[in-house]
């Protein structure tokens, strides 16, 4: 049997359209509360925390965390922040930019000083997934390691 071009056509673009609406859906936004944590680098240290993200523009995000920079190997054995930032969004891209607002806690509390001095702002390259429960990327700051967000969801009684 032989099918002519037009019926070959229309199978192939009935068969695309699937992937083109896939395509086409706007990726969830970021905005809501998560946590996160980066998987452990050198010296057993890793970051973990909570962030509170707003939208403010279209693609463009307020934000603020509490994150904890903890150590197994080395001094300090933690050291708690509180940071703002910003994020913004290209498709399920998002970037976030931090500044430290505040040194929390240092341990051991002899090493606050030098830890105002030296830590580095937290800084997060993820994807979010097409559920918008889960970012997936890259924590750097002075050093670097995969990071997973996780929205956090508020109980129903």
């Amino acid at each position: 049997m032989k099918r002519s071009p037009l019926a070959f056509m229309l199978a192939t673009l009935c068969g695309l359209a699937p992937f083109a609406d896939a395509q086409l859906k706007k990726a969830p936004s970021p905005a809501g509360e998560w946590g996160f944590k980066t998987e452990k680098m050198g010296y057993g240290c890793a970051l973990f925390g909570e962030i509170s993200i707003k939208q403010t523009t279209d693609k463009s995000y307020s934000c603020s965390f509490k994150a904890v920079w903890g150590c197994e190997l080395r001094q300090p054995k933690s050291v708690e922040t509180d940071q703002s930032c910003v994020a913004t969004q290209a498709g399920s891209d998002i970037t976030i930019t931090s500044k430290i607002e505040k040194i929390t806690r240092v341990d051991p509390a002899d090493m606050m000083d030098f830890m105002r001095r030296r830590y580095a702002a937290d800084h997060f390259a993820v994807k979010i997934n097409t559920r918008g429960d889960e970012m997936d990327g890259i924590f750097h700051s002075y050093g670097q390691a995969p990071v997973k967000f996780r929205r956090k969801h508020e109980l129903v009684s």
